[in-house]
């Protein structure tokens, strides 16, 4: 079943932390995408072969939805 207690009334600092963390998991994804697709970090990272700037972005990807599930589990 869906857990909704994560929408329930939470202390302040308890609401900072969770927003930190979506912002977090955001800025993950985002960050995963543009290492697989943006075109100039290709460029500027041309050290890094193309297997290698991909499966940093899917790492980045993956640490992101890790992150969002322990978000969701903490108390």
């Amino acid at each position: 079943m869906l857990n909704f207690d994560i929408f329930k009334q939470k202390s302040p600092k308890q609401r900072f932390l969770l927003i930190l963390g979506l912002v977090m998991f955001v800025f993950y994804v985002v960050l995963g995408f543009a290492f697989i697709f943006y075109e100039p970090i290709a460029l500027r990272l041309s050290t890094i072969p193309q297997w290698g700037r991909i499966a940093i972005g899917i790492f980045l990807i993956i640490y992101a939805f890790v992150r969002l599930l322990s978000l969701g589990r903490r108390d």
